[in-house]
Parts: structure tokens; sequence; C-alpha cells
């Protein structure tokens, strides 16, 4: 009798040839249903733009050439693409990819970049990011998962100095929703075999001391201030009709009104 295959984690290094291949993916679901309600809710450019392309009915992943394997949750939380320098760096930084990062992950991600660009007025900081956040490895150092096998969490005590929202513990069949784009640019990297490798740059802390310490204090503000949150952040988003971790013309402190070029579509949310 053939030996089973592990029902999706793996230990980095063990597995080999088609076994490699196909651990940890689960068959795909996103047809072009799926795919055309994003565009029409304009969080993915046309098919002529980005060539997304269905995946429904494939066990894993058999990407053509200059094309990426994405996530259907992860573009309904901000992914966007091409991606951005401060995605593709951060992917860089840690030695991971797209696939290795639940949807959480992801809004994270964004509503960091967000509040950064349109609240602080800066550049995504990445040595803030770094003082907030951490990579952990699902679900545990020996035994990862090759999708969402790195996720993002919060450094010990610091989520009451950031601004506060509640994420769901769980993002039902998520990992059944991948398609593949076009990669514009090479902006992501290749996918590789099995699960991400945890580095030390999984809980590395980042300097410019008295600069997070001033961002700080600025975010304390608008909490104060504004009552800024999570969700506040989302919706200032979604007005503006963009992706936060897309390649974009403009950053949001530089938001020049309706007919931004940032802009997925100048119509506006009925």
């Amino acid at each position: 009798m053939a030996p089973k295959r592990s029902a999706g984690r793996g230990k980095a290094g063990e597995a080999g040839g088609d076994d490699v291949e196909t651990h940890g993916w689960k068959s795909s679901k996103c047809a072009d249903s799926h795919l055309f309600s994003l565009v029409n809710e304009h969080l993915l450019q046309p098919r002529n733009v980005i060539s997304g392309r269905r995946s429904d009915g494939e066990s894993f992943p058999h990407e053509g050439k200059n094309e990426s394997v994405v996530f259907h949750p992860h573009v309904l939380r901000g992914l966007g693409f091409p991606v951005s320098d401060f995605f593709r760096g951060l992917l860089h930084h840690c030695g991971i990819q797209v696939h290795h990062l639940n949807p959480n992950s992801i809004l994270h991600i964004s509503i960091f970049v967000h509040l950064c660009e349109a609240f602080l007025g800066i550049e995504p900081h990445f040595d803030l990011f770094q003082y907030f956040f951490h990579l952990k490895p699902h679900p545990n150092d020996s035994e990862i998962d090759v999708l969402g096998g790195a996720g993002l969490q919060f450094c010990q005590w610091k989520k009451l100095k950031y601004n506060p929202y509640e994420l769901s513990d769980k993002v039902i069949d998520w990992k059944e929703m991948w398609f593949y784009v076009r990669n514009v640019s090479s902006s992501l990297p290749l996918r590789t075999l099995g699960p991400p490798v945890k580095k030390p740059s999984f809980n590395s802390r980042g300097g410019n001391v008295d600069q997070v310490k001033f961002l700080l204090g600025e975010i304390e503000k608008l909490k104060e201030d504004h009552q800024i949150s999570g969700a506040s952040v989302i919706t200032h988003w979604s007005l503006r009709r963009i992706q936060p971790l897309q390649q974009r013309v403009h950053l949001g402190f530089q938001y020049t009104g309706e007919a931004d070029p940032s802009h997925n579509t100048r119509s506006q949310i009925s």
C-alpha cells in the first residue's frame, strides 16, 4: 500500500518530487465568477491589464511564464498588483512569499500601510512595523503549514499602543481560493516549494528608536483626538477605491481627490 500524503503540513526538506509540489495545497474553487466580482468591485484590474486567470479544478498551481499564484481573500483585504515596494520589501526581508501569509496577515499589513500614508502622513515605516509585529510559524516551529505558515501577530504588549481592532480568528476556506495573475515587473518572487523557513528576521525589532517613539505619540493623538480604529482606516481606503498593497502613482498623503490616478475607479461606492 502506498504511503498516505500529509493533509497539509510538513517539515522543510522532508518531501521530494511531486509530494513537495502538491504538499499543502488544496484544489482551487476560484472560478471566473470570482475574478469578475473582484473586477466589478474595482479591487482587481481588468483581465486585459493584469491577465487574471481562473484555476478552479486544479489540485495545485501550474503557473505560466510571468505568472504568480495569489488568493481571492488577500485581494479583498488590500493586496493589489503590481505589489507595492513596501510589501515586496517585507517579503524579501522575511524570506517568505504571498502564499505563506494568511488573509489576516494581509489585512494587518494593509491597515498599517494606510495608517502611515493617510493618517501619519509618511511612507510606510519599516521600523515602526517591526515594533508592532512579528511573524510566527503556524501551527508551530516544528510543523509549519505551506499555506499561511507565517502568521503576522502583534508583539507582546504592543497592541495597546496601536489603533484598536479585532480580527476573526479564522477565515473559512481561503486556501481553496487561489488564482493566477500576470507578475507585472516581477514584483512578486517566484514561488518555491515547501513551507516557509523560520529566520531571525521573523522577530527582528528594527531601529530608529527616536522616530518610532515620536510616531507612537502621533498614533496616540489620533486615537484621542479622532477615535481612529482599524475599521476607520479600512473605510478610509475603501472610499478612496485604492488597494494599500498595490504599487500606486500617489501614496496616501499625496492623494489629490476623486481624480487621483491611484484610484481603481472614479465611480462612487453605492
